[in-house]
């Protein structure tokens, strides 16, 4: 017996084939991992685009589905790579998804942008964009991948689907950041954070130690993780940095990369054969801290024997700023060499007023960090000896966090410390020796970097103003000079 087929029955048969090939046609989403090692590139600063072949830390990370990760982390070990990557995949494969990254500083922030450019430039089948800057990646599909600078308020009117917290040890507004983000994400969303040690005074710490923050998915990836890195790039690289310095970027270690910044057996050993004599030394280097009114005065003179430098004259006053020119213009005559002289502030004055040539010094946060890091080196290596017992105190409690610290006398060091690695003090000596036939220390030679005389920051900026009009220098004994 026949069977009896409706229009109905047809209509239905005909939908349920229809849905099937559709259904057939969607290809399933891969996994960031799988996604990745299909699709994505990287560049590398040496060998340029290559395919990314995860390594096992890589890998994990990006298996990882767990809504709160924080990572510590040595430095250049391709994790700005894999979290670019993951950002990525979830903006093209889950549309109207958001995408945060907090970096330290505007620059940072453009970098992990720029990594994601590199990855997105790479793929085979390029996703439809809306807007593309160093801000903001805006996709067809409604995604955004933003990264923005940390500040007090970063984040707090975004509701975002992805948070990275990158080198959160560093960042300014740490625990503002982390309480605004928090409420981000609230709804849902996924946090991952990422950092080198920076002690344990910040939230990074707090959070790792489980301090804060409940329940987090821990990855740890130490420089020999990484299949770059072998014994012998670690004793390259230790021999070039501070034990501070490599502590806090490759060893993961919170407690030497804290705010202790010199180390009581190094600073030990800096008092051992000291010279304090300035006779015979090859080269002289002063350096001057410039005190407010109610503030010392240092000036600090180092001379080298061989590659170590030893102090040779030490003075700290409080005097007003004409004595204080007098000292700086005896100082240099006495002895020659280079002198560099603290130029903010109140430095500028004294400098635009002074009979003999300097070079500026000017003080900002890199630049100081800079100058204590080279005096870091230098003690380190047992290459600075000195006797002042004021110089040893300061020292010996000096912290990077130094607000309310007595610093005047670390900072005449660490000026000092700085002028040994600058390049034109080298070809500037070369000269001295060349000119005076062959004399180890020529007081009257004028070592200074081309085009640098007495002219401060402040003046440098008037000179560009008015380059074309003759520079009054006003004198701090009053009337024009």
């Amino acid at each position: 017996m026949a069977v009896a087929i409706t229009r109905a029955d047809v209509e239905r048969e005909l939908l349920r084939e229809l849905l099937a090939e559709e259904l057939g046609a969607v290809t399933p989403v891969l996994s960031p991992l799988a996604w990745a090692e299909q699709n994505a590139t990287i560049v590398l600063p040496t060998e340029g685009r290559k395919p990314f072949v995860p390594y096992s830390y890589q890998a994990a990370l990006l298996e990882d589905r767990s809504p709160r990760r924080i990572v510590l982390k040595a430095r250049q070990t391709g994790l700005s790579n894999a979290v670019a990557i993951e950002a990525l995949h979830l903006a093209i494969t889950r549309p109207d998804s958001t995408i945060l990254f907090v970096s330290r500083t505007q620059d940072a922030a453009r970098g992990l942008i720029g990594y994601v450019q590199h990855s997105l430039n790479g793929l085979r089948e390029q996703p439809k964009m809306a807007k593309e800057n160093q801000g903001e990646l805006a996709f067809a599909n409604g995604s955004r991948i933003i990264s923005l600078p940390a500040n007090p308020s970063t984040g707090r009117s975004i509701a975002a689907t992805r948070v990275y917290l990158d080198e959160f040890a560093f960042c300014a507004y740490d625990a503002l950041i982390y309480e605004s983000i928090i409420g981000t994400v609230s709804t849902g969303g996924d946090m991952t954070i990422l950092s080198t040690p920076n002690g344990r005074n910040n939230m990074f710490f707090r959070v790792w130690a489980g301090l804060e923050g409940g329940e987090w998915s821990r990855h740890s990836v130490h420089w020999s993780d990484c299949p770059r890195y072998d014994a012998a790039w670690a004793a390259r690289t230790r021999a070039s940095m501070t034990r501070q310095s490599f502590a806090q970027e490759y060893d993961l270690d919170f407690l030497v990369s804290g705010d202790a910044v010199f180390e009581p057996d190094d600073l030990a050993r800096c008092l051992v054969d000291w010279q304090p004599e300035h006779e015979g030394c090859a080269e002289l280097i002063t350096a001057w801290d410039i005190g407010r009114r109610k503030d010392h005065t240092v000036g600090l003179t180092i001379g080298r024997r061989g590659d170590v430098w030893h102090e040779v004259a030490y003075e700290r006053v409080i005097e007003p700023y004409p004595v204080v020119q007098a000292r700086i213009d005896a100082r240099k005559n006495l002895l020659g060499g280079t002198t560099r002289v603290e130029s903010n502030g109140v430095g500028d004055p004294v400098i635009e007023n002074l009979t003999v040539r300097v070079d500026p010094f000017v003080t900002t946060v890199r630049s100081k960090v800079q100058a204590i890091q080279a005096l870091q080196l230098l003690i380190q290596r047992g290459q600075f000896k000195f006797g002042s017992e004021q110089l040893s105190r300061e020292l010996g409690l000096y912290q990077w966090e130094d607000a309310g610290l007595v610093q005047d006398s670390v900072m005449a060091a660490a000026i000092a410390a700085f002028t040994t690695q600058d390049p034109a003090r080298h070809m500037a000596g070369v000269l001295a020796r060349s000119l005076g036939g062959g004399k180890k220390h020529t007081p009257d030679m004028q070592l200074l970097a081309p085009g640098v005389g007495n002219v401060s920051q402040r003046e440098q900026e008037r000179q560009e103003k008015a380059s074309t009009k003759p520079v009054r220098r006003v004198s701090m004994f009053g009337g024009r000079r």
